[in-house]
């Protein structure tokens, strides 16, 4: 019983660590890194890219003021 705890334990320590190094990588990031990245992981094809970036950068840069006027 005490080994299935301290295993939970130290999964949930590891999904806390985790969650926090990728939330400080994508801190450091531009807006265009950032939609790059979202276009890699989305596999947007070379024809579609730049609609793909319009898009995502307007869709950041609409969430920014969103945020701004929420503070």
């Amino acid at each position: 019983m005490k080994k299935t705890s301290l295993y939970s334990l130290l999964v949930l320590l590891f999904a806390i660590i985790a969650n926090s190094a990728i939330a400080a990588d994508s801190s450091n990031q531009t807006d265009e890194e950032r939609c790059q990245a979202y276009a890699k992981e989305d596999a947007v094809p070379a024809a579609e890219l730049d609609d793909f970036m319009k898009d995502c950068l307007e869709s950041i840069k609409d969430d920014g003021q969103e945020k701004g006027k929420n503070d």
